[in-house]
């Protein structure tokens, strides 16, 4: 066998095992990389990707054109570096987006929570646009306050809706918001609720402990963005309110949160069973790449000095053709006449008397009986072993024949 061939695995072995890796190594890319689930956007809703009228695309893209920092949240994490965090229009929340909202609250210096109002159908033909647009009923907008109530530790305030505003009023010189009938504003001068913009109907923006409220997201919508000076009104209430840091628009509220990232998801079963895989490859191409394992095995000579090679090819060849019967008749034979010169024979006998010459000389009758038994058994079919056996018992006894005076 030469060195070449003990590699440990051939060349056409070597490019199936790479080939073998790459693939493994895009199916992994594209299973962490892109999971598919929840990680688009969805719908034209009251979300900051929405370019609906009751979207909020147009007020994220206002603040980035004036150079405000602004963030969208997509995955559950800490928020030390917010300045400022934006619930806008969030519904069906539940337990463990309150207990989430909470804990955001004690990180963040300040956090604006937007109401909902409106909700919309999308346009079949265009599912990013709406088809139609209605009013939510107050009691899909009260749990929501319930919920403020909660994380405030105050009593929450009443929905109060009016076909129009009048005498605005606020703390600093904001301009006049122009909403679309019917208002929502919040009942005023209700529990710890402090005005911050309000009008004679009620108040638009309230604090509430450390939570600011908006209760009319016409103001903020892209469709209302446009109107009078209300874009205005907007940035001065987000300037106003963020502290060091970016502001966050949350989307996760609203059904578009991202997965987990991929270090986290490739640590978890049973995609953890993919870089174990890719892991293995590797090991597998290294171990083609070696070429061999300690040095080539030498290759035997074609011919070695001696008769042993000779005896060994000859003995391989009888095996191989099956030829033991003729040889054991022939080495009987042969026996037989060596063993009766030896015993001095008179010359010229044949085969078989000399076989009977010296079967006669042997003297007991029963090994004599045994080796005219085994010179003919000699020549019959048999396996090896067994003609290997009948070639030593002759050898035997003859040996013994021939040493018996000494």
């Amino acid at each position: 066998m030469s060195g070449a061939e003990v590699n440990a695995f051939s060349a056409r072995g070597a490019r199936f095992v790479a080939a073998a890796a790459l693939s493994s190594l895009l199916a992994a890319c594209w299973l962490l990389l892109f999971p598919g689930d929840g990680a688009g956007v969805r719908g034209p809703g009251a979300h900051g990707y929405s370019r609906s009228a009751i979207g909020h695309f147009g007020l994220i893209r206002l603040l980035r054109d004036l150079g405000e920092p602004v963030l969208q949240l997509r995955r559950v994490r800490d928020l030390d570096e917010c300045g400022l965090l934006v619930l806008a229009e969030p519904r069906d929340l539940r337990r463990r987006d309150e207990s989430r909202v909470a804990t955001w609250l004690e990180q963040v210096p300040a956090m604006l929570l937007v109401l909902p109002k409106r909700s919309g159908e999308a346009d079949p033909d265009q599912p990013a646009w709406l088809a139609d647009s209605g009013l939510l009923a107050a009691r899909d907008v009260d749990p929501l306050l319930t919920a403020l109530g909660r994380w405030t530790e105050a009593l929450p305030p009443r929905l109060v809706r009016t076909e129009h505003a009048t005498g605005w009023r606020s703390r600093w010189s904001w301009p006049e918001p122009v909403l679309v009938g019917p208002c929502q504003l919040l009942a005023a001068g209700e529990g710890r609720l402090e005005p911050l913009l309000e009008c004679d109907q009620g108040v638009l923006v309230g604090r509430l402990g450390d939570v600011c409220v908006l209760s009319d997201p016409d103001v903020i919508a892209n469709h209302g963005l446009v109107r009078g000076a209300n874009a205005e009104l907007v940035v001065r209430l987000l300037r106003s309110l963020r502290g060091p840091g970016a502001i966050v628009f949350d989307e996760t509220l609203h059904g578009d949160a991202m997965g987990p990232g991929i270090w986290q998801v490739a640590g978890q079963f049973p995609h953890v069973l993919v870089p174990a895989h890719l892991l293995l490859v590797v090991a597998a191409v290294l171990w083609a790449a070696c070429g061999r394992f300690g040095a080539p095995v030498p290759a035997p000579p074609a011919l070695v000095a001696g008769k042993r090679f000779l005896i060994d090819n000859v003995a391989a060849l009888l095996r191989r053709g099956s030829h033991h019967g003729p040889s054991l008749r022939r080495y009987g034979r042969q026996r037989m006449r060596t063993t009766a010169e030896a015993l001095h024979a008179p010359r010229g006998l044949s085969d078989e008397l000399c076989a009977d010459f010296v079967i006669a000389r042997l003297g007991d009758a029963g090994r004599a009986q045994r080796l005219a038994q085994l010179l003919g058994r000699a020549g019959r079919d048999g396996s090896v072993r067994d003609a290997v056996a009948t070639a030593r018992e002759i050898r035997t006894l003859t040996e013994e024949l021939l040493h018996a005076g000494r």
